[in-house]
This record gives structure tokens, C-alpha cells and sequence, in this order.
């Protein structure tokens, strides 16, 4: 069985953006829980010569061996410039991806031997 929920907020007073997604599913193996989430901001930038930052990433993943539970966290935070009209437009952005991962059985993701052959 596949559950999918996507929503979609905006304000305009606070110039903020939210999109989500999640997606439960369950087979014969596992139950998994897949949420992806995109927020952005936008403003005006202060410096008239912004300088741009290289994007932040974290990556966490934990494994659980007693409860036969898998999870994954991977976030991107970052901003870039754009122009809109003649101004110039400052929107800073932070993308998440998360994955939870149940195991009816004591078999864990195969190793990386197991996926290549």
C-alpha cells in the first residue's frame, strides 16, 4: 500500500514558500517513510555586490541493528541571486530529504558488494 500527501503553503506578507511531500509505503519487506521538503525565502539583498556562499550540506544516517530501523537525512541549505526586472533579488532556499526505513526481518540494506554484482 502507497500513501502520498503533498502540500503547498505561501505567504506573501512574510515573502516564504513551503512545499512538502511525504510518502508512506509498505511491502512484503518494510515500511518506508519518504519526506521530501522545499522552503524559500525571498528579500531584497543588502550589499548593492552580493557575494554568493557555496551551499550547505548535511548528510546523517543512523542505523538501529535492535529495532531493525534505517535512517536517512540529507539537507541542502543555501541562497542564490536573481534578477526581476531591474532589481536584483536575494532567495535563500533549504531542501530536505529524509528516509525511514522499517525492516520486518533481520536483512538490513545489502551490502555494496550485494549491489554491484
Amino acid at each position: 500500500m502507497r500513501q502520498i500527501m503533498y502540500k503547498k503553503r505561501h505567504s506573501l506578507k512574510n515573502r516564504r514558500k513551503m512545499i512538502s511531500i511525504s510518502e508512506r509505503a509498505e511491502d512484503q519487506e518494510c515500511q518506508t517513510a519518504v519526506r521530501k521538503s522545499f522552503i524559500y525565502i525571498v528579500s531584497r539583498p543588502q550589499n548593492p555586490a552580493p557575494v554568493l556562499e557555496a551551499p550547505q550540506v548535511y548528510v546523517h544516517k543512523q542505523v538501529d541493528s535492535r529495532n531493525h530501523q534505517e535512517r536517512f537525512c540529507f539537507k541542502v541549505k543555501g541562497a542564490f541571486y536573481m534578477n526581476r526586472g531591474q532589481q536584483a533579488i536575494k532567495v535563500e532556499f533549504c531542501h530536505c530529504l529524509r528516509i525511514d526505513i522499517i525492516w520486518k526481518h533481520k536483512i538490513f540494506s545489502p551490502k555494496k558488494s550485494a549491489t554491484l554484482t
